[in-house]
């Protein structure tokens, strides 16, 4: 499905990045004015055409968001627009009149329950990419001996499961860790450590739609050489390599992901993959 948007107030702005990173986490993109409006462009512009572009809406209602006039502005050009809203209630208040009838997810209890909620109704407006049954999810926490198995109840399965294999084997032996995690979607995380810092190179996660690797440019932005967009723009090109539908320039400022079973399905893919992220690893570590 195409992205989902995000309306809140500047109050909840905490809350909001956490709750995007978890849809991003669990295979969804989102649009937040918080990092999604590029310098130079025009705000109200920029949110018009967000809204238009999106497949559905998920408004952060608190007491704040209930007051704001932005708010409820952009709730009202969605309904307008025949966006599918959800809201978010994150406060003991009263839903607005304009979203009383709506679907609303009630983030006031247990946070984690509530993402898993929030993440497969949005994932149901598009039954042809959802899984038919979200998997349970791991207990205990994601590790390495149980994690690949339950790749192989998503999408793609044993293959899934081998690749993933296959990248946590290159990555034990050529980065500084490798970390298991992920309440909502179970992953693992390739690390080298940049002084005080573990600085995240890469992500493996079991998304429910499709495992997909991620590389998380996003971090890397703000360590040398990294912080050299052209260097980003380049290493992007590289993994361009892998997919049919390149990854746009504004990529290389994100987190792409690359579908496991898509991208990396070949020996020579993978061979290409791991050159790439080894490049990352050894530029990061000559600095």
């Amino acid at each position: 499905m195409s992205y989902i948007f995000i309306s809140h107030s500047t109050g909840d702005n905490d809350f909001t990045r956490r709750l995007s990173k978890d849809l991003n986490d669990a295979g969804l993109e989102t649009w937040v004015d918080l990092d999604s409006i590029e310098s130079g462009d025009r705000w109200l512009l920029a949110i018009q055409k967000a809204i238009e572009g999106c497949g559905a809406s998920v408004i952060v209602m608190s007491r704040a968001a209930r007051d704001s006039e932005w708010v409820e502005r952009e709730a009202l050009l969605a309904m307008d627009l025949k966006k599918p809203i959800h809201t978010v209630l994150v406060e003991d208040i009263p839903l607005p009149l304009h979203l009383i009838n709506r679907q609303y997810t009630d983030f006031r209890g247990d946070y984690a329950a509530a993402v898993e909620a929030l993440t497969g109704a949005l994932w149901a407006l598009d039954r042809s990419a959802a899984p038919r049954r979200l998997p349970r999810r791991l207990e205990p926490e994601p590790n390495r001996e149980n994690f690949f198995d339950y790749v192989t109840q998503l999408p793609g399965g044993v293959d899934n499961s081998l690749i993933a294999q296959d990248l946590y084997q290159w990555a034990a032996h050529h980065a500084d860790a490798v970390e298991f995690g992920g309440k909502v979607t179970p992953g693992f995380h390739v690390r080298v450590h940049i002084g005080a810092d573990d600085l995240t190179v890469f992500s493996v996660w079991a998304y429910p739609r499709q495992p997909a690797a991620q590389v998380q440019f996003q971090y890397l932005m703000d360590y040398a050489p990294y912080d050299n967009r052209r260097l980003r723009r380049s290493t992007l090109q590289s993994l361009n390599r892998l997919l049919v539908d390149a990854l746009v320039d504004e990529k290389a400022d994100r987190r792409p992901t690359l579908p496991l079973t898509q991208a990396l399905d070949t020996a020579e893919k993978l061979e290409l993959f791991k050159q790439v992220m080894a490049e990352i690893i050894d530029n990061l570590r000559s600095v």
